[in-house]
């Protein structure tokens, strides 16, 4: 599977139009994040995909050739709902083998796949005595137990300790370096996007915006955030001589000059510092973080 697209998708439930026109492309090897607002569509366009859902218009194309969303596609794919669910009374290795069972999987897979996700320990414990974190945890583990060619994950973050997102974020590279396909929805927008590789907004059904992180970067126009460590006594000269430059905004307190500024105006602001010899200690310069990005999409697109 070397691409999936979903091609201008309509969805309508009664009066209620759920997706309009919405057009996506995850290629093999790469890491599609779907963001949007509660409502937006992005569940929507997941039912799609799984075939719980038949769009009124569009079409999905699984290598450039028009799919139905049949049991050879659906064999293709892992899915993590946002919500899972398992019976309580079973254990964790219990409820794997049922689904190896049902998906053709040998019991090694199995094995291997609990000592993937950190689970062999608990694999004799009911269901019932998990935390959440575990319950993700095996979530994720049924969603790879057939390694699929493309994998769908629904807020994949939820529950998940420090050692539980590692395991995510290792899932995650091991899929990429397998050109293998990831789709997924999330509301964890800074934590996610140093893993993705495309990022499509929906907002109230549609398609706001769908490109890489630094693309969207780009395409907001958000300003740069320059942080100075100043030398105690040459404060007032670095913010005096930053006014007069009169292309940023600058705040200050104890030693720091922070300062906003357009990408452009960059390296002149560079040049400042460099004007200035021994007055700085450090910099850092930070990008607008993705939260900050998808708020300036959703008002460019709501105008």
């Amino acid at each position: 599977m070397k691409s999936v697209v979903l091609e201008e998708v309509g969805v309508s439930f009664g009066k209620l139009k759920a997706l309009i026109d919405v057009s996506i492309r995850a290629s093999a090897g790469e890491v599609l994040m779907l963001a949007g607002p509660n409502g937006a569509g992005k569940s929507t366009l997941m039912r799609v995909l799984l075939g719980l859902v038949r769009p009124s218009s569009g079409q999905l194309l699984v290598d450039d050739v028009a799919t139905q969303v049949n049991h050879r596609f659906k064999a293709q794919l892992g899915y993590l709902p946002e919500a899972v669910a398992f019976s309580e009374n079973l254990t964790g290795s219990q409820v794997l083998r049922f689904f190896a069972q049902a998906r053709g999987v040998d019991r090694k897979r199995v094995d291997a796949v609990l000592e993937r996700v950190g689970l062999t320990q608990a694999s004799r414990r009911r269901v019932r005595g998990y935390s959440r974190g575990m319950r993700q945890r095996l979530g994720i583990a049924v969603a790879i137990l057939t390694e699929p060619a493309l994998l769908v994950l629904d807020e994949p973050t939820g529950g998940l300790d420090q050692e539980g997102l590692e395991l995510l974020w290792s899932v995650l590279s091991e899929w990429r370096e397998s050109e293998r396909v990831v789709i997924m929805a999330t509301h964890d927008l800074t934590l996610v996007e140093r893993r993705v590789d495309c990022v499509c907004v929906l907002d109230a059904g549609r398609r706001v915006a769908f490109d890489s992180p630094s693309g969207l970067r780009r395409k907001v126009g958000l300003p740069l955030t320059v942080t100075f460590e100043v030398v105690d006594d040459r404060i007032d000269e670095v913010a005096e001589r930053i006014e007069r430059w009169g292309r940023a905004e600058l705040d200050r307190e104890d030693g720091i000059v922070r300062v906003s500024v357009s990408t452009e105006d960059l390296l002149d602001l560079m040049d400042l510092r460099a004007n200035l010899p021994g007055a700085v200690r450090s910099l850092r310069v930070e990008e607008p973080g993705m939260d900050e990005v998808y708020e300036a999409l959703l008002q460019r697109g709501a105008a």
